[in-house]
């Protein structure tokens, strides 16, 4: 199909805490790609069905690298900032290797983790039994817990958390006049640049002290180690706690799960999975790609120069990979959703992430058998401001 189309507006319609929009559901089922107009930058190509989706985050075709040069379909005013996303093969693959080895991300370094993300969740446990019911769970567990094993694995003070989670809400936000943006970059990056100073100067056994030394005090692929440090503080910090608190909504919005979970914990891994493809993190189909030639997309020639906004929430819902798609069916046989990405971007947190919810998850259930949404599920308050989503507060009894 290479006929053009009139774009429609995007996003399509205000968020409703963690339901997609149905017109996802009606670009997936109709043949060809749907063409959008953000609100700033580009015209582009939105990918929503799943096979689709990977079909382009592994297509070396579609290029972030262009993206960051061109004016790119975006949700808010302020271009999106540099980082390992906006980068293409070559220059990303020795960049991820880099982080790689700084994060050492393997199994082992996970399992080693487990013991003080336990530690840290029961102690939370305590604090929030101590105060009594009901308790705001982002602010008593989700954000110190993240922020908590952000600070042991970064190397960040940890007396410091207050100040930079201000600086990185700030930043996830759509709201902000672009001098304001700058300024809260800004802030960021000096408060890094400060840190990895003093980590050259004095090594610890921590991430920040790892990028020092794999960096070889060169910038990687014309990235500075104060913009990759400021990265992994956001991913760590902010989009981990944000997680938590969406996936542990919906496992209290149905009770029934909790039961479920408590009789058969084995079930707990899986359960995770399908709560995260059921958790869209972000707002609206973001990070777009450029086509370096034609390619033929979902039935669509996507012209040379042409942008695509991949929806990956979107396919997470695609019916053809996900039977009964709306339905929480913790032992799905086969579960390949996008919650982390997919292809050369792929997220590298993803096992870090996962381990530190069935870890959080099994001590809440284990501690508060009887966890509870202290409201209905409705009235849960949820932050409209930021490019992801997550709980403006997400109150719990037990």
């Amino acid at each position: 199909m290479s006929a053009r189309q009139d774009p429609v507006p995007y996003p399509f319609g205000p968020r409703n805490g963690l339901e997609l929009d149905p017109a996802y559901a009606g670009c997936r089922s109709r043949a060809g790609l749907t063409r959008v107009r953000p609100p700033f930058g580009d015209e582009a190509w939105l990918v929503t069905r799943h096979g689709d989706l990977r079909a382009v985050l592994r297509d070396p075709r579609f290029s972030r690298a262009v993206a960051v040069r061109r004016d790119e379909p975006r949700m808010s005013p302020c271009p999106l900032k540099t980082s390992v996303l906006s980068l293409d093969p070559p220059n990303h693959t020795e960049v991820r290797r880099r982080i790689v080895a700084a994060l050492a991300f393997t199994g082992g370094r996970i399992e080693r983790l487990r013991p003080q993300v336990e530690r840290l969740a029961h102690r939370l446990i305590d604090d929030m039994t101590r105060h009594g019911a009901p308790v705001d769970f982002d602010e008593w567990f989700s954000v110190p817990l993240a922020g908590g094993i952000g600070c042991a694995l970064l190397g960040v003070p940890y007396a410091d958390r207050a100040m930079f989670r201000s600086w990185l809400v700030a930043l996830a936000t759509n709201t902000l006049p672009p001098p304001e943006f700058e300024e809260r970059v800004a802030a960021v990056f000096d408060y890094m640049g400060g840190l990895l100073a003093r980590r050259r100067r004095e090594p610890r056994d921590d991430v920040l002290s790892a990028l020092v030394e794999v960096s070889d005090g060169t910038r990687l692929a014309g990235l500075s180690l104060v913009e990759l440090a400021s990265d992994l503080l956001l991913a760590v910090f902010d989009n981990t706690s944000a997680q938590l608190g969406n996936v542990v909504y919906l496992l209290l919005r149905e009770p029934d799960h909790v039961v479920r979970l408590r009789q058969r914990p084995e079930l707990l891994a899986p359960a995770i999975e399908e709560l995260l493809r059921l958790a869209p993190f972000p707002a609206h189909a973001t990070f777009a790609r450029y086509a370096t030639e034609d390619v033929e997309v979902g039935g669509t020639t996507v012209r040379a120069g042409e942008a695509i906004l991949p929806a990956l929430p979107a396919g997470n819902f695609d019916d053809t990979v996900f039977p009964s798609p709306r339905t929480a069916i913790f032992d799905r046989p086969r579960n390949p959703h996008l919650s982390f990405g997919y292809g050369t971007h792929h997220c590298l947190g993803g096992p870090l992430v996962r381990m530190l919810m069935r870890t959080a998850i099994h001590a809440l259930l284990s501690r508060l058998p009887g966890i509870r949404l202290a409201v209905p599920g409705e009235r849960v308050p949820w932050r409209v401001d930021l490019e992801v989503r997550r709980v403006a507060e997400l109150p719990v009894a037990w």
